[in-house]
């Protein structure tokens, strides 16, 4: 039961992980064509918010192919739904 619940949890994020650098490749290919270098603060907190990719992993993908990700901009997203959240759990 124990090995199953594991198993199960492994090829979960296995497909997670495909599904956002999958999500990440396209929009390389996007900021190429656009001649951008820069992750916008609010895709990155996609990948994290939608896909569960940690910034950090982001931030590997992204210099891995010469870009950098703006991390304000994230964390700038990240404050807004933390308070989206509180504003939606007073209004419980």
């Amino acid at each position: 039961e124990t090995v199953a619940v594991i198993a199960e949890e492994e090829r979960a994020f296995a497909r997670m992980l495909a599904s956002g650098i999958k999500w990440f490749e396209g929009l390389a290919t996007d900021m190429a064509a656009k001649d951008t270098d820069t992750v916008a603060g609010a895709d990155a907190f996609f990948l994290y918010d939608t896909m569960g990719f940690p910034v950090d992993l982001t931030e590997l993908m992204a210099a891995e192919k010469g870009l950098s990700v703006d991390v304000e901009g994230f964390q700038a997203a990240m404050q807004r739904q933390q308070q989206r959240s509180r504003l939606a759990a007073q209004e419980k």
